[in-house]
C-alpha cells in the first residue's frame, strides 16, 4: 500500500508541476503577444493645431509671397492674391523639391521637373500628382495667422 500512496503522491506532484509549467508558459506567451503587438502597431501621436502670427497684412503686397516654416520645419509660403492671403507648402507633391512663387505668371513653379500649380495650389502641368498642401489662414485686426499642425 505504501507504494500505491507513493505513486499517487508522485502523480499529484507531477500534475502540479506540469500545471505550474503550463501557467508559466501561457503567461510568457500572452506577455510576448501583447508586447509584440505594441511593437508592430505603435500608438498614434496626437497632433495639435496652433495658430501662429505670421505677418501684418500690409507686409505682403498683392502678388507677393512671404516664406515661413510650418510646424515641422518645412518651408511654406504666404501669398497675397489680390487682397486674399493664402498659405501653401513649398514642397512639391511630386518628389519633394521646393516650388517657387512666380508673381508675373500667378503660379507656383517647380524647377526640378517643370511642375506647375495655379494660384490655388492645384496641379496644372508636369508630373505633380496632387495639389500643394494648404494651411488655414485667418486675418484678424490686420494680422495674418496661420494654423499649423505640430
Amino acid at each position: 500500500m505504501a507504494d500505491e500512496e507513493k505513486k499517487e503522491d508522485l502523480s499529484r506532484r507531477d500534475f502540479m508541476s506540469n500545471f505550474a509549467a503550463g501557467i508559466g508558459i501561457a503567461a510568457v506567451g500572452v506577455t510576448s503577444a501583447v508586447y509584440g503587438f505594441k511593437y508592430l502597431v505603435p500608438p498614434s501621436k496626437k497632433k495639435k493645431e496652433i495658430k501662429v502670427l505670421m505677418a501684418k497684412v500690409n507686409e505682403i503686397k498683392p502678388g507677393e509671397a512671404k516664406e515661413f516654416l510650418d510646424g515641422q520645419g518645412r518651408k511654406a509660403l504666404l501669398v497675397n492674391q489680390n487682397g486674399k492671403i493664402k498659405a501653401f507648402s513649398k514642397i512639391c507633391t511630386h518628389l519633394g523639391c521646393e516650388v517657387e512663387w512666380k508673381p508675373e505668371e500667378n503660379i507656383f513653379f517647380c524647377p526640378c521637373h517643370l511642375g506647375k500649380f495655379d494660384a490655388n495650389g492645384k496641379n496644372i502641368a508636369g508630373p505633380p500628382p496632387r495639389p500643394l498642401d494648404q494651411f488655414k489662414v485667418e486675418v484678424k485686426d490686420n494680422y495674418v495667422f496661420v494654423t499649423l499642425i505640430v
